[in-house]
């Protein structure tokens, strides 16, 4: 019997014992799909599993039974092979790709150690145990835990770009223990046994443990982390060489596993869409109830009194099963076996619009916006929600140390832009050498992971070079900007951070270096929302735990009996100032502490399955008692048109959430400065420290904003934001709906996750945005996630949908692309429906004069090129349409809720396409028909009588016409490419046919010359497109008269505008900003009451004569406001012109001018200063 494999439990890795190895995979990388043998089975296999390809599959093999089909079997089978043809290509063509690129990786060479043995192989031959050698700027071909390297020390730099776009040197340190294992002699003797969970994807974590021989004892277990761990793929940099222990191979690497296909995500309009496809063969299978009995019927009761029918004499098969099935095949067309490649070909050029716009190009960092997703762009333009980061989002995430509080005095708050860094008094207390001053910037200099690197300054004097202080600059490389400022302050006040060991940090105070040895890092993390470090001065030997973190994580860790009123009220108004605050604190360790420290961090060490619970633990139980040194300020500042963005797209209907790491009042502060909670509403705090006071803080507010009138907001901390997704989420949901805005502070990356999914739950439409590791959970689950390419690296783009370089591009992203493309999409699917139920209808039309018999009224080839050429391919220049223009859609952002609220596609838009389609189709029939019908009917050209070929043939010709001009009615923007191609396509259906009758094998030959040739012809094409368009273009201009949507009252001004040669400039974020400017504009930036009926907004009427604007109101009565807005703006501009003059010319007469602006100079200084002033008494009150 066959057993099942054990899953692996542990990963033990032997060095220099391959034996011991075996079991695991070799190093081959395969990203590739297909083999060469399962290509096509497989690719058909994946086809076939989509319900509408196994519908067409069943429907070509009807048509393979000649007793049912009305039409040859290549009408469907052609198609149907094409369209799994091209989807096989492509498949193809990327899988070949991939095999290329494993090929290239797995026969790259390298240097290994395998049982005692130097040898060089191929990549994919490397086993786990092998022992690799690695030089510099080498890409390492699988998991490696670090042994040696060429620095003395084990350490070594590097690049992790291909796993999460970092492009940063992040250091890598190995254990003293194998440090001196640097040649292959000395590794060749090695046994050591690395003992790790098994295959994980978590490139952070790698909780494990070494022995330096394999029956080492407990005590002799070494600790590893993930600061041992080379993972496949880094490269090597500024290190000449490493070795390192082979843990994870091939497939099998944190890479490997990172490269599972991620979840599909499909479109809202996609699943419409197959909704609607599920209609159309509930109504198929209806018709064919209807014309089935109706066709046994006749048959029946009239059609064996024609003797000219064939019926077979076995008839008991005949009536119930052919007859339906016939109907069926002439109705399969209903459900277009294009439309699938359509939209994915579509879908695709959507996606390259957004690659291409240079409008969302960024110059400074040289990046434009890239869609990850080529075939969610119509989700753009349906979002409700968006969920935003802050930091590196809305800011710009490049910190500057601004103002801090150092033992209750604070500094740097002389002016609001003033910094602390340029503070007398802290500039006097550091030259002092006071103690609380130099233990404060201690802290920062000390606690971090920052790494100096120098770089050489230009000198002319190469005496001078011997001073290294004066002539070399520090770098610093950070992981974080927070933490880049904040060594880069202590440096500037003369506490340097210059060196970093393994073991040892140096830094400088007034040129004198003091060395510390590094005995414990306590790192950051989202859930601990602090750092530790614990050093040991070389000098002194006195040891110190220094501490910094969030506020509330901190004054719950400090000694008690301290005073902290101070320092609390500075922290409480630097976060109003909208700065990014920490709380720095510090102790003394005694010996036995350490020891004590020490022992329990060795044992939680070694956990491999619960470490990281068990240090929290050990970490928890140390970091206490702390004194309070002070506070720090932070300034990250916003982004540029961040609130002029988020004002547009409110307007446009979108809800915001803000979802930040920061404290309460730094929330509050950034979202009023950027527009997400403006100076118009209240602000409602959701408190509480269990579930009964969250919920009943919850049902509180609830009752306070019943018969509120005016917008209010709601701000939730994490801890309790953590109760109340776990106990009331109903009621927090609720209550958040109805907010006009939502801030969650103090959120984990897991939480943060947890609010979009309980929005998205409630079937809104949700869109995440962005820039750091911390996003990436809240990126992937919202329907659309944005990433910004930002400092803290690439993840969050990696895991995004769309990048884009600046959050002021979001809204380009929204209201133009993804409006448009929801607009395309949308007219593309319900005209492809339109046009094949059309079709259809004609067809079954027609059997009312065939008996019901299943009869086909078009030919073959008709039915074959009707869907695959002559409307297939101008409706994909339907992508170059747009309702109303770019500009328009900038200053009009109530356009976009049209999209959002599905207005373009829903029940009522597909029931009148349908309904044109059957009223179309019976009555092109039906007058076809009327005007052929008769016995006496002949053709002038060669006397001879109409025949159902003929008839079929100028069906086909008014059935391509009507559909030519539908698209022609349907385009709102015509470009020189429309025109080319709809009425170009029209000159290739006449060119093609007229070919296509010379052929003597096609059943139409000569058939066309005939029909040309007579007048009759001509006219019925004429008579019944006017009479089967005639009602669209009477409902058109009714609609657009009398009952106009928000599009077209814009295209009619646009139109009114254009007419009169009046430019509709583009509105950036300037123009929308400044309401007084007028220079090159003429619709101007909106406010709330340029907002009639419906949330309208009517752009003001130009300077016009009065008849002008009398006619025009006539039309649109809602721009009499509107009117007067531009009047006043005229008559202030005006008004400025004349007091510009007045004062030229009073410069010009005063000879004293000078001495008159000097005073004003003074005055103005003086209401500054007195400004200043307040701001000093305040802070000297507080200090006081």
């Amino acid at each position: 019997m066959w057993r099942k494999k054990n899953k692996e439990t542990r990963r033990i890795a032997f060095a220099n014992n391959s034996l011991l190895n075996e079991r695991y995979v070799k190093n081959q990388v395969t990203n590739s799909k297909y083999k060469w043998w399962n290509f096509v089975p497989l690719n058909l296999w994946e086809q076939f599993g989509r319900f509408m390809n196994q519908y067409f599959l069943l429907i070509a093999c009807l048509q393979l039974w000649t007793e049912i089909t009305p039409v040859d079997p290549e009408t469907t089978w052609g198609p149907l092979a094409f369209i799994f043809l091209l989807a096989a290509l492509k498949e193809g063509l990327d899988d070949l790709n991939r095999h290329k690129g494993d090929k290239k990786a797995n026969e790259r060479m390298y240097h290994i150690i395998r049982d005692e043995e130097p040898m060089d192989v191929m990549s994919k031959d490397i086993s786990v145990g092998d022992i690799l050698y690695l030089e510099e700027n080498m890409e390492s071909p699988c998991d490696i835990v670090l042994l040696s390297s060429s620095n003395e020390d084990g350490s070594c730099y590097i690049q992790t770009a291909n796993l999460d776009g970092e492009t940063d040197l992040k250091p890598r340190i190995g254990l003293p223990s194998t440090a001196s294992l640097g040649t292959d002699e000395a590794l060749c003797s090695f046994k050591g046994v690395v003992e790790c969970k098994p295959p994980n994807p978590d490139i952070y974590v790698f909780d494990s443990t070494l022995k330096m021989q394999p029956d080492a004892s407990e005590e002799e277990i070494l600790s590893l982390s993930v600061s041992q761990i080379i993972l496949q793929g880094v490269h090597l940099r500024n290190t000449e060489y490493v070795y390192g222990l082979t843990v994870y191979t091939g497939n099998q690497s944190k890479l490997g596993m990172n490269k599972l296909t991620p979840d599909t995500k499909w479109t809202k309009i996609d699943k419409q869409i197959n909704r609607t496809t599920l209609v159309i063969f509930s109504f198929q299978f209806l018709c064919l109830l209807i014309f089935g009995i109706t066709g046994g019927v006749w048959k029946t009761k009239a059609g064996k009194d024609k003797f000219y029918l064939y019926y077979p004499e076995d008839e008991r098969w005949f009536q119930p099963l052919v007859i339906p099935l016939r109907f069926m095949l002439l109705m399969s067309l209903m459900i277009p076996i294009s439309l699938k490649v359509t939209l994915d070909i579509c879908k695709y050029l959507y996606a390259s619009l957004i690659n291409w716009d240079l409008e969302m190009w960024d110059d400074e960092n040289e990046m434009g916006a890239h869609a990850s997703n080529t075939a969610i762009s119509e989700d753009l333009g349906q979002i409700e929600y968006i969920f935003s980061d802050k930091t590196g989002t809305l800011t710009e995430n490049i910190m500057e140390f601004k103002k801090c509080s150092i033992f209750g005095k604070s500094y740097g708050t002389k002016h609001r832009n003033s910094s602390a860094l340029e503070d007398p008094e802290l500039l006097k207390a550091i030259n002092e050498q006071r103690p609380e001053a130099i233990l404060f910037f201690k802290n920062l200099a000390l606690n971090q992971s920052v790494v100096p690197s120098y770089k050489e300054t230009d000198s002319d004097d190469e005496d001078d070079l011997s001073d290294s202080d004066e002539e070399q600059e520090i770098i610093y490389k950070a992981s974080s900007p927070d933490e880049e400022a904040l060594v880069v302050a202590a440096s500037k006040l003369g506490i340097k951070f210059t060196e970093r060991k393994t073991d040892l940090l140096t830094i400088v105070i007034n040129k004198k270096p003091i060395q510390y040895q590094l005995i414990q890092t306590l790192e950051f993390s989202s859930e601990r929302k602090r750092m530790s470090v614990l050093v040991r001065e070389v000098d002194s030997r006195q040891i110190f735990l220094f501490t910094k973190g969030a506020d509330d994580v901190i004054l719950e860790r400090i000694r008690d009996g301290q005073e902290t009123t101070k320092t609390i009220r500075h922290l409480e108004r630097f976060a109003k100032n909208g700065l990014r605050t920490l709380l720095c604190g510090y102790r003394t360790v005694s010996e036995e502490e350490l020891e004590d420290f020490l022992k329990r961090f060795k044992k939680a060490s070694n956990e491999i399955d619960n470490r990281d619970e068990a240090l929290e633990n050990v970490f928890s139980k140390f970091e206490q008692d702390f004194i309070l040194l002070g506070a720090t300020a932070i300034e990250d500042k916003l982004q540029d048109e961040v609130p002029q963005t988020i004002r547009i797209l409110r307007e446009a209907g979108i809800k915001f959430w803000m979802l930040t790491g920061d404290k309460f009042s730094t929330a509050v502060q950034i979202a009023k400065s950027c527009n997400l909670m403006p100076f118009d509403g209240l602000l409602f705090p959701i408190e509480g420290g269990d579930q009964a006071e969250v919920e009943n803080s919850l049902d509180k507010i609830s009752e306070e904003v019943q018969d509120l009138d005016k917008n209010f907001y709601i701000i939730v901390q994490g801890s309790t934001l953590k109760i109340a997704l776990e106990e009331v989420k109903h009621k927090l949901l609720n209550l958040s709906l109805q907010a006009s805005s939502v801030i969650c502070c103090r959120t984990t990356p897991q939480q943060k996750a947890g609010v979009v999914q309980m929005v998205k739950d409630l079937g809104k439409m949700t869109l995440s945005i962005g820039d750091g590791g911390n996003d990436v959970t809240m990126i992937q689950t919202a329907h659309v996630g944005v990433g910004i390419a930002g400092r803290e690296g690439l993840q969050a783009v990696r895991a995004a949908d769309y990048s884009i370089s600046r959050f002021k591009f979001l809204r380009r992203l929204m209201l133009v692309h993804g409006r448009y493309s929801y607009y395309r999409t949308t007219f593309l699917a319900q005209y492809s429906f339109y046009k094949s139920i059309f079709f259809c209808v004609i067809q079954l039309t027609f059997n009312f004069w065939t008996g019901f018999s299943g009869m086909s009224f078009f030919n073959s080839l008709s039915v074959m090129t009707y869907n695959g050429v002559f409307t297939a391919i101008p409706i994909f220049f339907f992508l170059l349409d747009k309702d109303v223009s770019e500009e328009s859609v900038y200053l009009n952002p109530h356009l976009y809720r049209d999209s959002s609220q599905g207005r373009f596609y829903n029940k009522k838009t597909l029931f009148w396409w349908f309904i044109r389609a059957i009223y179309q189709g019976v009555l092109a029939m039906v007058m076809l028909a009327g005007i052929y019908q008769g016995r006496g009917y002949i053709y002038p050209s060669d006397a001879s009588g109409i025949d159902n070929q003929l008839l079929s043939m100028t069906g086909f010709t008014i059935v391509i016409q009507i559909q030519t001009f539908t698209m022609a009615l349907e385009t709102k923007h015509w470009t020189f490419y429309n025109h080319f191609i709809i009425w170009g396509f029209l000159v290739f259906f006449y060119i093609s046919t007229i070919i296509a009758n010379t052929l003597p094998n096609l059943e139409i030959y000569y058939l066309l010359f005939r029909a040309y040739s007579d007048p009759i012809h001509w006219l019925s094409c004429v008579l019944i497109n006017t009479i089967v368009l005639a009602p669209v273009i009477i409902a058109k201009y009714w609609s657009a008269q009398y009952i106009p949507n928000r599009a077209d009252l814009v295209r009619e001004r646009e139109v009114y505008y254009r007419s009169r040669g009046l430019p509709i400039n583009a509105a950036d974020a300037t123009i929308l900003n400044n309401l007084n400017s007028t220079e090159g504009r003429v619709i101007p930036a909106y406010n709330s009451s340029d907002f009639g009926i419906n949330g309208i907004f009517t752009p003001f009427k130009d300077c016009f004569g009065k008849s002008d604007f009398e006619e025009l109101n006539k039309k649109d009565p809602l721009t009499t406001l509107i009117i007067e807005n531009i009047q006043n703006d005229i008559l202030k501009k005006k008004n400025q012109e004349v007091r510009t003059q007045r004062e030229l010319e009073k410069k010009r007469k005063n000879v004293d001018l000078n001495s008159s602006n000097s005073d004003d100079s003074s005055n103005s200084n003086s209401s500054t200063t007195a400004s200043s002033t307040t701001e000093d008494e305040e802070d000297d009150e507080l200090n006081n």
